[in-house]
């Protein structure tokens, strides 16, 4: 079991972060969109228990499992994650269901990834906005975030499903779990 640390960093100028990145030496590992179906049971109780199942498909087939951690860290969020690919993407999904899970929701980004030093960043571009996202060692991710210019006031600890909730109710949105391209971007 792994523990995820990670901070995302809203609005950041995907130019200028990757000029640094550039300038750092950090290696860059691509860009893909990335397809993701979240699973729970019919009471959401995965939801109450901050528990996300997901399957996600990009360049693999991935199912996920994050799962709260005992204690919380205030400027990071944190979790114990696990993760395997899988081969068969419809078939896991078919599994998942026959153990009675069903998509509550469903969301694409496309991700561009990068590697510099231990930090694995991450340029995240959503239906509803553009984040940074640093994971690696709580301290490591704090050094880097201040060496890339972004500053912790526009820092999350958030998922990307309470963010898109948020920006649906800022817009003045219907309510709608699912946050997924009308068109998908170019990869």
């Amino acid at each position: 079991m792994a523990l995820e640390t990670e901070i995302k960093f809203k609005g950041a100028d995907f130019d200028r972060v990757r000029t640094i990145l550039l300038a750092l030496s950090a290696e860059r590992k691509g860009r893909w969109m990335e397809r993701n179906l979240v699973f729970d049971d019919a009471d959401r109780s995965l939801r109450r228990k901050g528990v996300l199942l997901r399957l996600r498909q990009d360049r693999n087939s991935v199912l996920t499992l994050k799962q709260p951690p005992a204690e919380e860290q205030e400027d990071v969020k944190v979790f114990h994650e696990h993760e395997t690919i899988v081969q068969d993407f419809e078939a896991m999904r078919a599994i998942l269901g026959g153990l009675g899970y069903t998509v509550a929701f469903r969301y694409e980004k496309v991700r561009e990834e990068w590697a510099a030093g231990e930090v694995h960043v991450c340029l995240d571009e959503m239906p509803f906005g553009q984040f940074v996202e640093l994971e690696g060692e709580r301290v490591a991710i704090l050094a880097l975030a201040r060496e890339l210019g972004l500053s912790l006031d526009t820092s999350t600890t958030a998922t990307y499903h309470a963010l898109n909730q948020a920006w649906r109710e800022e817009e003045g949105l219907a309510p709608d779990e699912n946050f997924v391209f009308e068109s998908p971007p170019d990869v």
